[in-house]
């Protein structure tokens, strides 16, 4: 019995004890509240207002530096019976342009260079040196003929045909040029004479450079060039027929098969007879 009265009180006292140590908490939390000043909440500057006709603002546009307001101007009061103006609003001034730069820059005028030489003063010696050339070789002819009693005569015959064109021909003989032709070989069929004269008896050498262009296509060409060796006889007339003869099918088969031939020919026929009486 004594026990559970002792009991009885100390959980009386302890309850007591916890009821004052929280009333006692209360007491001071308030005084605290008391004491200390509400804070004072930082004064934000008021918003203009948003212009209507501005564009909308983007979310990646930096913020603008703040600009101190102009004081509005007030309205013109206007006499009785009329509205009242309203203030004029300022116009921002244009943004300055660059001057536009010249499109075309100035040509250089054009030079023509140097002036070619005049050969005016050295024409006419040309033609007096051609002259004597010229007699010279009717002389040696001439003193050949009597001195060797030779003769000789070189034809050229063209057989190619009408696919091709005969764009230069130049026939040597023992070096000198002879006969020499550039461009068209019309004439040339039926033989043509391109040299005679006198020759002194034993060997010589005749050269014929040609170069041959077909007409249906002038990128299909060849040029040939051949050396020939022969014999003139003394107190005979020697005749030396040149035979130009072309079967080629290159330009005509080729573009449409892919297959084609050069197939070219050039003959040398030397005959002798008898000098003809004067």
């Amino acid at each position: 019995m004594t026990r559970v009265l002792v009991t009885t009180l100390i959980a009386l006292l302890m309850t007591v004890l916890f009821v004052d140590s929280a009333d006692a908490q209360r007491r001071s939390s308030r005084r605290r509240r008391r004491r200390q000043p509400p804070a004072e909440e930082p004064a934000t500057p008021p918003e203009a207002p948003a212009d209507p006709n501005a564009p909308p603002a983007s979310p990646f546009d930096e913020p603008a530096a703040a600009t101190p307001a102009r004081p509005a101007q007030a309205a013109t009061p206007a006499p009785a019976g009329q509205a009242a103006t309203p203030p004029a609003q300022a116009i921002p001034p244009a943004a300055a342009t660059p001057a536009e730069e010249p499109s075309e820059q100035p040509t250089a005028e054009f030079d023509p260079g140097p002036a070619p030489p005049d050969v005016s003063p050295i024409r006419d010696d040309y033609v007096a040196l051609m002259d004597e050339l010229v007699q010279a070789r009717m002389r040696v002819a001439a003193l050949g003929s009597e001195l060797f009693r030779t003769r000789i005569t070189v034809d050229l015959q063209d057989r190619t045909g009408d696919d091709t064109n005969l764009a230069r021909l130049v026939v040597h003989l023992d070096g000198a040029p002879v006969y020499q032709v550039d461009g068209g070989g019309d004439g040339l069929d039926d033989g043509r004479e391109i040299f005679a004269g006198s020759l002194a008896p034993g060997p010589h050498v005749l050269r014929i450079e040609v170069e041959q262009r077909a007409r249906s296509d002038e990128s299909y060409r060849y040029t040939l060039q051949q050396d020939f060796r022969f014999q003139v006889v003394r107190e005979r007339l020697s005749e030396v027929t040149l035979v130009l003869e072309d079967d080629s099918d290159i330009a005509s088969s080729f573009p449409s098969g892919g297959e084609g031939r050069y197939e070219v020919r050039t003959r040398m026929r030397v005959a002798t007879r008898a000098l003809p009486d004067r």
